[in-house]
């Protein structure tokens, strides 16, 4: 029962902290306009960057994706080509691991297994878009454009528990976090085999959370999927 309570409070207050962080993002502007007018001034030129040839490269400022944009990323998500075969993919894993075992072997346990990751991964991705639609916020995942190894490596990692709002500030992201443990826990609370409890729903979720970490580097350094 506590830890059914500690798990409620955590979603809570990552939630919490992720309006909060959006709300005190919106209010600039309204103090800006307060503020007495200040005199005409030329518009400042695009940000530079330095790489290591001492070239300086142009940096684009963030523009908030289009709602087309957004729901096109989620339907890609959810059941694009990519999201069906590292679906496959984990059911495979998962067949040769026999686990759960009580789905067995063959088609039919595949099948199974298949459709599991398939579901986990559609409310994952739904709860998340949802969330962040009502957030207005931005969960997807953009090459870094700074140089370096580090710097870009830095860059991929903090987007797998960041989001952005319309300004391009990043705050942690509720959408992310409780799409990834609440499809987890639903899992395991539903469809899985009797012995598995919203405990294995977490742990699974962790596993899918730590996972992103080394996708997003993959994002950043050989293909962007």
């Amino acid at each position: 029962m506590l830890n059914r309570i500690a798990l409620v409070c955590f979603f809570i207050a990552v939630t919490f902290a992720s309006v909060t962080g959006q709300q005190s993002d919106q209010s600039q502007p309204d103090a800006n306009k307060s503020k007495a007018p200040s005199p005409a001034v030329s518009p400042s030129p695009p940000a530079t960057d330095q790489s290591k040839t001492g070239t300086p490269v142009t940096t684009d400022p963030y523009v908030f994706p289009t709602s087309r944009q957004r729901f096109k990323r989620y339907v890609r998500n959810t059941v694009g080509p990519v999201s069906l075969v590292r679906t496959a993919a984990s059911a495979g894993l998962s067949q040769w691991d026999n686990d759960p075992f009580e789905w067995g072997q063959g088609a039919e346990g595949y099948g199974k297994r298949f459709a599991s990751g398939f579901g986990k991964n559609a409310l994952r991705h739904t709860v998340q878009y949802g969330l962040s639609e009502a957030f207005r916020l931005d969960t997807g995942f953009q090459r870094s454009k700074r140089h370096g190894f580090w710097p870009r490596l830095s860059d991929a990692l903090v987007q797998n528990v960041t989001s952005r709002t319309r300004s391009g500030k990043r705050i942690l992201s509720a959408p992310i976090f409780v799409g990834v443990y609440s499809s987890s826990i639903i899992a395991s609370e539903t469809w899985y085999p009797s012995r598995y409890s919203y405990k294995d729903g977490l742990r699974s979720g962790t596993y899918t959370l730590a996972t992103g970490f080394a996708l997003n580097a993959i994002r950043e350094f050989v293909i962007n999927f």
